[in-house]
């Protein structure tokens, strides 16, 4: 994974991914944690959201979605292998 990853002790963490199209310079893509991120992407479409990225496996950390609320703003979503 092309991607580097940071935890703060106790705390949240987080990651940065390389520059694409998809992911230009100046954007940050916030990650809110869920027990279920197939319910929480069903609920935010039922409330004008849009999925923009369905869930998908981040080997060895659990599962990332993303989806776009009516405004357009993307914001993912992200649940934890358990340990």
């Amino acid at each position: 994974m092309n991607y580097a990853t940071f935890e703060a002790e106790g705390g949240p963490g987080g990651g940065f991914n390389p520059l694409t199209e998809e992911n230009p310079a100046g954007t940050v893509t916030v990650y809110i944690e869920t027990d279920d991120i197939d319910a929480t992407l069903a609920k935010i479409a039922a409330r004008g959201g849009k999925m923009v990225q369905p869930k998908a496996e981040i080997p060895g950390y659990g599962w990332m979605g993303i989806f776009a609320d009516p405004t357009g703003n993307k914001v993912g979503l992200y649940t934890a292998t358990p340990k």
